[in-house]
């Protein structure tokens, strides 16, 4: 590729952003008008990405003009490879790091919640899209993070980052559990008894209101500014602003990202895909099926924990309602959506199913009464149209041929 496509596919890349960002980096409340459309922080966005654009076609034209042999060329064809990816995921994250300096309060609170969405997505890819479970009460593992931590905060003033793991470490623990006498059984029992638990738990949290405090929830300590306190030395950095807790947010998924990504390339990632494929030929291949489904299970449920911590600091309060059955059907078509085994494919879903309703109640109010039944006729549609999500592919989500035995 000439410098003189790359750069223009980078000023393509630009527009994109630009274009992509302006209905959610664009609104404005203002007392006179209300809320205004404007163009300047999409266009900031869009400078920045071409900035970083041309700076490394610059570079990759300056280091392809250095002799190489064959080899050596193959070699950095390769490599520059998974530096473009690399470098483009950078430039990205660096991107969404800014939102909150260009972005409305209003929309970097919706975005807050995106993220939250999107990192419990990627978790429950682990048990749905690489081990093929089907686990309709994933929101129950998502409350046990958010009251534990809640609990542990308001209760026993305990500092932010020792509650923090906590609240995953006690959800790993509750789909261990779970998971324990469910995962021996096959076909439809596994979903049956998570959406038993799911609901379990909701009306547990809902009925011990000494402890919990009922449907009103608990709240946690107010603050001056825009979200609440939690306990620690001034020094520590924890999230406390809006725009804390969406950095934090985009940390954790990051951070989910990428522990996701490194176990779909382990031994166990390959089990983890022969069991989606034929649990009976994975099993005669050595594997533990029942070791590893559990594996997959409880590590779905410890990140949907650690998504529990945003929601206590961000939203001051959490309910028994937050964590119903349609916030696990909605962490189910996130997945579908987005594309079984497919870590982008379950943010993209994320962010589709939970930003594109948001755009538009703000936009077409008049369209709010019949969200529903668009949403349904949406994922009906994906599912004729494109069954294996919008960045799925036939067979796309397989373990890459390799050495390595199942564990």
């Amino acid at each position: 590729m000439g410098l003189g496509e790359r750069l223009l596919r980078v000023v393509l890349a630009a527009v994109a952003a630009a274009v992509v960002s302006w209905p959610l980096v664009g609104f404005t409340a203002t007392a006179e008008k209300g809320a205004v459309l404007s163009l300047l922080p999409a266009l900031r966005i869009g400078l920045v990405v071409l900035a970083l654009g041309v700076v490394y076609s610059l570079w990759l034209a300056a280091w392809a003009r250095i002799p190489r042999g064959p080899l050596e060329r193959a070699g950095d064809a390769l490599r520059g490879n998974r530096a473009l990816g690399g470098s483009l995921l950078g430039a990205l994250v660096l991107l969404l790091a800014a939102v909150p300096l260009f972005a409305s309060r209003a929309w970097t609170s919706n975005l807050v919640e995106t993220l939250v969405f999107a990192t419990i997505a990627v978790g429950l890819n682990i048990s749905m899209g690489m081990a093929g479970l089907l686990v309709l009460g994933h929101a129950a593992f998502w409350a046990v993070g958010a009251y534990t931590f809640s609990l542990l905060v308001v209760h026993l003033h305990w500092n932010f980052w020792l509650a923090f793991p906590a609240a995953g470490a006690a959800a790993a623990l509750a789909g261990l559990v779970v998971g324990l006498p469910a995962l021996r059984l096959r076909g439809d029992y596994l979903a049956i008894v998570t959406l038993g638990f799911g609901e379990a738990i909701r009306w547990v949290f809902k009925n011990e209101s000494a402890v919990t405090g009922g449907d009103a929830g608990i709240p946690g300590s107010e603050v001056p500014g825009d979200v609440r306190a939690v306990h620690g030395p001034a020094w520590l950095w924890q999230p406390r602003t809006t725009e804390d807790c969406y950095w934090f947010a985009l940390g954790l998924l990051v951070l989910c990202v990428a522990c996701v990504t490194l176990l779909s390339r382990s031994r166990y990632g390959r089990a983890l895909f022969a069991l989606r494929e034929d649990e009976t030929a994975a099993k005669c291949m050595g594997i533990d099926t029942v070791r590893v489904k559990l594996i997959a299970f409880t590590a779905s449920a410890f990140w949907a924990g650690l998504a529990g911590v945003v929601h206590p600091i961000f939203r001051g309060q959490i309910t028994p309602q937050l964590f119903d059955f349609n916030a696990s059907v909605l962490f189910v078509a996130m997945v579908v959506l987005g594309g079984l085994g497919s870590v982008a494919g379950s943010i993209l879903g994320a962010a589709v199913l939970f930003i594109l309703p948001q755009v538009l109640r703000d936009q077409f109010p008049a369209i709010q009464e019949y969200r529903m039944l668009l949403f349904g006729a949406v994922l009906t549609a994906m599912m004729v149209v494109r069954p294996e999500g919008l960045l799925g592919a036939a067979g796309g989500g397989r373990a890459r041929s390799g050495g390595g035995g199942g564990p």
